[in-house]
């Protein structure tokens, strides 16, 4: 029996050094700075998003509190669902967790372990939680899917879809586009759509533990920092991230958060891919 695609508390981490994305082309000059203050940066334009359009009061402090609250109810959503799955239990479990950190976790029980064995995953104690990395896309969803159409800039925490022809190297006729005009047009592009993915580092006891019938088939306990990441809607356009405003002015959302990645899983990967 391996731990099917759950890391224990005596593990490395999946990942040790990230291999963050440097700027190219027109904005190759951020290179001049130390990669700690790009990184800084972005992750501070990121997290400036989320202070303007979730609220100060909100981002990060009930962040925070609110991520650990959902963690634990999401593990013990995941351990119901890989024990006993039905309709039922994926479609509840869908509204904490995506599809496909979902789909990955039913592929490690599916390869690693018998459909009767039992998986429980609970987290007795949180001690704290501290903000990672926050990440930033804007622009077009498309451009994931229609990348010759658009020009996708990546810098450390931060990912920008300008369509092609908008100026930043997009190709096109820029001597018939005043740079006004084409300033505008960019601005206008990256509004089209928005997402932000904030990685929390939560330092918790977890018991993880496979059982078929009375047999212990693995148990490990241990304190350790369970890396989650949420990640919001796409919203398209981007100021759909803001439902409205209460009287204080303070924006009002009616989205949820969800798991996207557990201890970089999924990240890891890509990354390999």
């Amino acid at each position: 029996v391996n731990n099917a695609a759950w890391l224990l508390h005596n593990d490395t981490p999946r990942i040790e050094n990230y291999p963050y994305a440097h700027p190219e082309g027109s904005f190759g000059f951020l290179n001049i700075l130390p990669t700690f203050l790009q990184h800084a940066s972005s992750v501070r334009l990121a997290s400036r998003t989320l202070y303007l359009n979730t609220g100060y009061s909100y981002f990060p402090e009930q962040f925070l509190l609110g991520a650990t609250l959902a963690t634990r109810r999401a593990l013990e959503a995941l351990s119901e669902h890989l024990s006993k799955p039905t309709a039922e239990t994926r479609e509840g479990l869908e509204n904490m967790l995506t599809p496909s950190l979902i789909d990955r976790f039913e592929l490690g029980k599916m390869q690693s372990l018998l459909p009767e064995d039992v998986v429980s995953i609970t987290v007795p104690q949180i001690y704290d939680a501290n903000l990672g990395d926050v990440w930033l896309t804007l622009g077009n969803r498309r451009a994931l899917t229609a990348p010759r159409e658009y020009d996708v800039i990546e810098w450390m925490t931060i990912k920008v879809a300008i369509k092609k022809g908008a100026s930043m190297g997009g190709g096109g006729d820029h001597n018939e586009e005043s740079f006004g005009d084409s300033r505008s047009r960019v601005a206008r592009g990256l509004m089209e759509g928005a997402q932000c993915t904030v990685d929390v580092k939560v330092d918790a006891d977890v018991v993880y533990k496979i059982t078929n019938g009375d047999e212990i088939l693995m148990y490990d306990e241990g304190r350790r920092t369970l890396q989650v990441q949420f990640e919001t809607p796409y919203f398209e356009p981007a100021d759909k991230m803001v439902s409205s405003r209460d009287e204080n002015g303070e924006p009002v959302n009616d989205w949820s958060w969800r798991i996207s990645d557990m201890d970089q899983l999924l990240l890891k990967e890509r990354l390999e891919d």
